[in-house]
């Protein structure tokens, strides 16, 4: 079963590519892109923006794995954040990457298995939480949200929607009541995971007490989404010496990176971005026809590569402890009940 879920994914990203690669060879994209043109600084400069952002989320998972009062330094999380970013990019996509940051966090910090589960889930919340947010800022600054093309009311509509239903989960989690009780019995009532549920319940609540690590989690994470917004906006200039203002940069990055959410390690982005960029306008009036966000989506998604070889420089040297992590028993009966 998880061989068929592996080719089926790979091949979509495989059918992805191809159908934006034809598309893009009937346009002009590959006659702009010229070897000799392109501005390889800027292109090294989204590069470093990208694994600054990316250095960033793994301290701020850190920071949050500490507010639940586990031990977890600075070299540790580094190592299991670039492991689990690298894990991002296989074609099992982002519940990969996690489950591998959960399995080794409990193996190398002895933290609970609800812990580090709760510091999980609530990084990749806040994470797109705020990604919805800024995205949205960003839409209601500009004009974007008066056009009326059906993928720019799909792009504003999807980010209003998406940000409502983060602030619902968070407001449920973060949110004390007398009626506090009723969540952590709806939990504990789930069929098969509930004596887990009711643990990690407790844990993820319990981050209403740890406010000053939410703040800095929250502020980090708009630093975070302006320098990956930066690294694209840098990318495209590499690329083309021209593209829309760096404020059209941050509704690209947050509405194509809505694809991220689907999990697959590559396509979505690279497919949303080819659909949004035509209707941001780059010089007098005009935009980049379909082809060029193809074009800066595949070198955004290679600057991505290139910070996950950190990742696999940590994997190499700590592939023992990987794979008994992967291969051990957690999460145990324990831990489920």
């Amino acid at each position: 079963m998880k061989l068929l879920s592996f080719l089926l994914k790979t091949l979509l990203v495989v059918a992805l590519f191809a159908y934006l690669i034809v598309r893009a060879s009937n346009g002009s994209v590959f006659k702009e892109l010229k070897l000799h043109d392109i501005s390889f600084k800027l292109i090294f400069a989204g590069f470093i923006f990208n694994l600054i952002a990316t250095s960033v989320t793994i301290v701020r998972w850190r920071a949050l794995v500490q507010a639940l009062d586990a031990p977890f330094s600075l070299s540790d999380a580094l190592r299991i954040g670039f492991i689990g970013f690298m894990f991002n990019l296989s074609p099992v996509g982002i519940a990969g990457g996690d489950a591998v940051k959960v399995f080794l966090l409990t193996q190398k910090t002895k933290t609970p298995f609800d812990k580090a589960t709760a510091s999980v889930i609530m990084d990749r919340v806040v994470g797109l939480y705020v990604m919805f947010i800024l995205g949205l800022i960003a839409v209601l600054f500009t004009d974007f949200h008066h056009r009326s093309e059906p993928l720019a009311r799909f792009a504003t509509n999807g980010l209003i929607a998406l940000a409502l239903a983060a602030t619902v989960f968070l407001a449920l989690v973060l949110t004390p009541s007398s009626s506090q009780s009723w969540r952590i019995k709806f939990a504990q009532g789930l069929p098969l995971i509930g004596g887990f549920m009711h643990k990690l319940a407790n844990a993820t609540m319990s981050y209403q007490k740890r406010k000053k690590a939410l703040v800095y989690s929250f502020a980090a994470t708009f630093i975070v989404h302006l320098c990956f917004a930066v690294s694209l906006f840098l990318i495209a200039r590499g690329l083309f010496h021209k593209s829309p203002s760096l404020v059209d940069h941050i509704i690209l990055y947050c509405s194509g990176n809505v694809g991220s959410i689907i999990p697959l390690s590559a396509g979505p982005l690279e497919y949303f971005l080819d659909e949004l960029y035509p209707l941001f306008p780059v010089v007098n009036g005009e935009s980049f026809q379909h082809g060029y966000g193809m074009a800066i989506g595949v070198a955004y998604r290679l600057a991505t590569i290139g910070v996950a070889l950190v990742g696999v420089f940590y994997y190499i040297f700590s592939l023992n402890e990987v794979k008994n992590a992967l291969h051990s028993k957690n999460p145990t009966s324990k831990d489920w009940s």
